[in-house]
C-alpha cells in the first residue's frame, strides 16, 4: 500500500511542475518586448523624431570659387537654402574678370544619407573689362557685362552628423535660361574679341559646376 502511494503521486508533481514552466516562460514572452522597448537607447529613439536643422556652409569650387550658403535640413531627407557664391577680380586671357552669383538651392536624400539629388536656380552677373587701341585718339577701356538667369542640376554627397558637422561634394552643370549683354564702348567701336570669348564661356554657354569641398555647421 505504502509503495502504491507514492507511484501514484509522483505523476500530479510532474503535472504541476510542467504546467509552472509553461506559466513562466509565457509570462516572459509577453513582459519580454516591453523590456527591450525600455531599454532602447535614447538615440534609437530620437531617430525617428522629424526635426529640423539649421546651418551654414562656405564652399570652394567651379565657376566661382568661393561661396557660402545658409540651409534649412528636414528629416535628413530635404535641404533648402539660398547661395551667395563669386570669383574675386582675376584676369582671365588678359580681361580682367569678376562675376557673383545669387541662387535658391534645394537638395533631396532619396536613400536617407549622405548622398542627394540636387539643383539650384538663381541669377549671375558677369564682367569682363579690357584696353583697346582706337586710333588715332589712343586707347580706350572696353567692358562688357552679361546678365544670366540660369539651372544648375547637380548630384553629390552632404553628411550632417549629429556632432554638428557637415561635409560635402558635388558635380553638375549649369544651364542658362536666358542673358542680356551691355557694353560700355562707343556706339562703332568693337569690343575686344577676348572679352567676348571670356562672356560667352562663363555667361552664355553651358559649363560644368563642381564644388570640391562643402564644410560648415549644421544644428
Amino acid at each position: 500500500m505504502l509503495n502504491h502511494h507514492r507511484s501514484g503521486s509522483a505523476p500530479l508533481f510532474v503535472r504541476s511542475a510542467s504546467w509552472t514552466c509553461v506559466l513562466v516562460a509565457a509570462l516572459s514572452t509577453c513582459t519580454s518586448p516591453a523590456v527591450a522597448q525600455s531599454e532602447s537607447t535614447p538615440d534609437e529613439r530620437t531617430d525617428h523624431v522629424h526635426v529640423a536643422r539649421v546651418g551654414v556652409l562656405g564652399g570652394l569650387g567651379f565657376p566661382r570659387p568661393l561661396a557660402i550658403e545658409g540651409l534649412v535640413g528636414i528629416a535628413n531627407t530635404v535641404a533648402v537654402g539660398a547661395e551667395y557664391s563669386f570669383l574675386p577680380n582675376t584676369t582671365i586671357n588678359g580681361v580682367d574678370t569678376t562675376f557673383w552669383a545669387l541662387a535658391a538651392d534645394a537638395r533631396i536624400f532619396p536613400f536617407g544619407g549622405g548622398f542627394f539629388i540636387g539643383a539650384r536656380a538663381g541669377h549671375q552677373h558677369l564682367d569682363g573689362m579690357t584696353t583697346v587701341t582706337v586710333a588715332p585718339f589712343g586707347s580706350a577701356t572696353g567692358a562688357l557685362a552679361v546678365d544670366t538667369w540660369f539651372l544648375n542640376p547637380r548630384v553629390g554627397f552632404l553628411w550632417m552628423w549629429h556632432s554638428g558637422l557637415a561635409l560635402g561634394i558635388d558635380a553638375g552643370v549649369q544651364l542658362p535660361l536666358a542673358s542680356t549683354t551691355t557694353t560700355t564702348l562707343p556706339a562703332g567701336l568693337t569690343i575686344d574679341p577676348r572679352v567676348t570669348r571670356v562672356a560667352d564661356t562663363l555667361g552664355r554657354s553651358a559649363i560644368p559646376t563642381i564644388d570640391l569641398l562643402r564644410l560648415g555647421i549644421v544644428l
